[in-house]
């Protein structure tokens, strides 16, 4: 049942996942002692800057540009959709943007919120060949608490795996501070150097630990990546676990909303 905070069903996710939707990653000794605790790997929730756009994108367009003085050169701010690439920014490229010549600058926002790490992906892409300039990222499924204006209805909805791009992750210790949802049309690449992991408090090992999703947890979350994406199938204990999943999760939901409902 909720509790007076949280809108989705208490304890749903973690019975259908054997028991534990989180776990502890408690590290080795000799890896503590040596400082070699990795702050990224495969099902680890962790921090990281998530950058979103907004219906109408702002970027810049020169002021007063002087070449020889491109430090006190001046810029202003105006709405992507407005006027041609050329006359945005004529003098490209810029060095003190690191902006080449079919460049664009673009004001994006972000915000420090949980992310769960799906795969490391490491490219020689700007520096072929040269392996001191590998660029290491993170494909991250960022994580939003519901707000006030999410009503328990709609919270239930995801819960119950009715929206495709969506992903309930309910509240937990170890696991997240409040129940939220991973949004799939959120999903992007993060540097790794920009991810930190999120710690507690683990009474057990009397120290702050990083946590993850369990085996069972995670292959959901990627069971219903996978059913997001048109042409993709999942086969083998992946599409069993998956649709044991739902199936439990729709059932106890639609006898939780009958019971309520009278």
């Amino acid at each position: 049942m909720p509790t007076s905070k949280l809108k989705g069903i208490a304890g749903l996710y973690e019975t259908c996942c054997e028991g534990s939707f989180y776990e502890w990653v408690i590290p080795k000794s000799s890896d503590v002692a040596a400082g070699n605790t990795t702050q990224t790997a495969e099902r680890r929730i962790c921090m990281a800057p998530v950058w979103y756009n907004d219906d109408e994108a702002l970027t810049l367009i020169e002021d007063r540009y002087d070449p020889m003085d491109e430090f006190n050169s001046t810029w202003k701010l105006c709405h992507f959709s407005k006027g041609l690439r050329e006359k945005r920014l004529p003098h490209r490229p810029y060095k003190l943007f690191n902006l080449e010549t079919d460049d664009d600058l673009v004001v994006v926002k972000c915000k420090i919120r949980p992310v769960l790490l799906i795969r490391n992906v490491t490219s020689d892409w700007r520096v072929p060949g040269n392996m001191a300039k590998i660029y290491h990222t993170w494909l991250c499924l960022p994580i939003f608490t519901y707000k006030q204006r999410h009503s328990q209805p709609y919270v239930l909805k995801d819960q119950a795996l009715q929206l495709p791009h969506h992903f309930y992750f309910p509240p937990g210790m170890p696991g997240l501070d409040e129940e939220g949802v991973g949004k799939l049309t959120e999903l992007q690449f993060i540097p790794e150097q920009n991810i930190f992991a999120k710690k507690k408090m683990c009474d057990a090992e009397k120290m702050q630990l990083p946590f993850c999703l369990t085996k069972e947890a995670y292959q959901s979350v990627i069971g219903h990546i996978a059913n997001f994406f048109p042409g993709i199938e999942i086969s083998g204990e992946a599409k069993e676990w998956y649709d044991f999943f739902v199936e439990l999760v729709s059932e106890e939901i639609a006898k939780f909303t009958s019971s309520i409902a009278h």
